[in-house]
């Protein structure tokens, strides 16, 4: 379990990994990335992460997971998963997404995207240091410190001198890998103050910026396109998290990104969301689009929306429960994260069928023990490591965002 007091404040060693292998000497570093042992140490011992971390860090986390709607079982599955994923780090500090069998096409909803993710190694990276960050497991603290060390090291080599984050990545998937990598970064910033990383998080957000569609306020597949709500929830995500760490976001950006969710609203209380403007809603949208609205209301990272759009989005929703009949961990991760922040009956009702959807699914037998299988609706794109990060960022759920429901009622007695 993450140990708060194990604080390492030596310099990141881009010399021999954990394996013994070599990593990318120095003269690799592209643009704003530099490596780890360039610059002195300046973690800082004792260091509080923000409060909307605190749980991921808690000596007495199980009780926090039953409180929340956990259980030993969903715990046992995470700690499976972490094991897994650690095992499956390249020498370099990297995931490799095609040999996790990334970058199968299937043409999901009759779309040929000419097998992105095969090259998606910045994405699945962060996909799984945001497992690890979510269990509380920093470059500084917790069980898997060189893991993580590693991951932000490889991230940091790879990024370009315009602060993009995407690597190899083609055209579908490039955009994506930024965000979830910037997402990663700016994650193990907040959570460490470690500023080693800041040059890095704050030129990944400088080029997410400029990225943004200046009138319809989102993102796609290249800096400038009109954007679709899919990207929109990573790119958000990951310049909330980099908020937290104190780097500032213009008030304009958010300005646009209600825009957008505007534009793509639809249902009598504006509470279900479509693809891009003018598409019909979908499920999977609905709860991306509840998600970002949560955390551009209330608090740093978000808040009680209109509640009435919640409702509508939640019902909308549980209409499709998790179920092992065509797994789509994509959904279910934004659908989970939603539904917990909005609470009551509907997270409930969603919870239950995902914990024992998930922990069902995970593999306990052979190599990919602890993993979940890719056959899911977007897997062949992100491979097992996707497949895997994702399952275990749901059932992180109960306690890697502190509850907004909670924040809100302390606030209220304040007023009071």
């Amino acid at each position: 379990e993450p140990d708060p007091a194990q604080v390492d404040t030596k310099p990141f060693d881009m010399g021999q990994g954990a394996s013994g292998a070599g990593d990318p000497p120095p003269s690799k570093v592209r643009g704003a990335g530099l490596p780890f042992n360039a610059v002195p140490s300046s973690v800082v011992r004792n260091h509080q992460p923000p409060k909307v971390y605190k749980n991921r860090l808690v000596p007495d986390r199980a009780r926090v997971v039953d409180q929340h709607g956990g259980s030993r079982s969903t715990e046992a599955a995470v700690k499976a998963a972490l094991r897994w994923l650690a095992a499956a780090q390249s020498t370099d500090g990297r995931w490799h997404a095609i040999d996790h069998g990334a970058g199968l096409e299937k043409a999901v909803l009759g779309h040929d995207r000419r097998g992105a993710g095969a090259q998606a190694d910045t994405g699945v990276t962060g996909l799984a240091l945001l497992a690890m960050l979510g269990a509380g497991h920093t470059h500084t603290t917790g069980r898997y410190q060189e893991t993580v060390r590693r991951g932000l090291s490889y991230l940091l080599q790879t990024q370009g001198a315009d602060g993009n984050l995407s690597g190899e990545a083609s055209l579908y998937a490039k955009m994506y890998c930024h965000g979830i990598a910037t997402f990663a970064m700016s994650e193990a910033y907040a959570m460490t103050s470690d500023r080693r990383l800041e040059r890095g998080v704050r030129e990944a957000v400088r080029y997410t910026l400029a990225a943004q569609h200046p009138a319809t306020g989102g993102w796609r597949y290249q800096p400038g396109d009109p954007g679709d709500t899919s990207q929109l929830g990573w790119q958000l995500m990951a310049l909330k998290s980099a908020e937290l760490a104190g780097v500032e976001v213009p008030r304009e950006t958010y300005v646009r990104v209600s825009r957008f969710l505007q534009r793509v609203a639809s249902g009598g209380q504006r509470g279900l969301a479509g693809y891009r403007p003018r598409a019909g809603p979908s499920r999977t949208m609905t709860a991306e689009a509840l998600v970002c609205r949560q955390f551009l209301t209330g608090t740093p990272m978000g808040g009680i929306d209109d509640r009435r759009a919640s409702d509508e989005a939640a019902a909308y929703i549980l209409q499709e429960l998790p179920s092992g009949d065509r797994p789509n961990l994509y959904y279910w991760y934004y659908a989970t994260l939603g539904l917990y922040q909005h609470q009551g009956p509907s997270w409930h009702r969603w919870n239950e069928a995902l914990k024992l959807t998930l922990v069902k699914a995970q593999l306990t037998d052979g190599d990919e023990a602890g993993s979940w299988s890719p056959d899911t609706v977007w897997g062949g794109y992100g491979g097992r490591v996707y497949s895997t990060a994702m399952a275990a960022l749901s059932l992180e759920v109960y306690y890697r965002y502190l509850p907004l429901y909670e924040e809100t009622a302390r606030r209220r007695a304040r007023i009071k």
